[in-house]
């Protein structure tokens, strides 16, 4: 028998980030943008156990954006230096960071929202990162200065 599962992020609670909204800023600060991002994924969780879901996700509620949420833990990309560029073969626009150094891990990348997931669930766990391509598309490269190069960086 096949599992279950979905695909993407799941809609984030309205009191966290305006719905909707590609990139939504949070609604929350500090500590309480901290627990409200883990009760957002404590509500992913129960949503998918009661819908009989058998692999769950944390629904990326911890996270603005798919890329951002890795790429944020990268040394060498300045979110300081928000540039507009055409993203998904130009079919929109979006303000995204720039690559201004050689990139790095600074350590783990996403260990810490895992964990908890793990911990708020018995069901199989998945969790979404982005591969280079969608990367190199969704950041700006003012230091390799080739897709390809910086692709082979991640």
């Amino acid at each position: 028998m096949l599992k279950t599962t979905i695909a993407g992020s799941l809609p984030k609670p309205a009191w966290l980030a305006p719905p909707r909204t590609l990139w939504a800023p949070w609604l929350l600060q500090g500590a309480g943008l901290e627990e409200g991002k883990r009760d957002a994924v404590r509500l992913a969780l129960r949503d998918q156990e009661e819908a009989g879901i058998d692999i769950v996700t944390d629904g990326e509620q911890a996270r603005r954006h798919f890329v951002w949420g890795f790429v944020e833990q990268i040394e060498g990309i300045d979110f300081s230096r928000m540039v507009t560029i055409g993203i998904r073969a130009d079919r929109y626009k979006a303000d995204v960071p720039t690559v201004t150094a050689p990139i790095r891990r600074r350590g783990p990348i996403h260990s810490t929202e895992v964990r908890f997931a793990r911990a708020e669930t018995r069901r199989l766990l998945k969790f979404t990162i982005p591969g280079p391509m969608t990367i190199v598309d969704t950041i700006h490269d003012e230091h390799y200065r080739s897709r390809a190069r910086l692709g082979m960086e991640f």
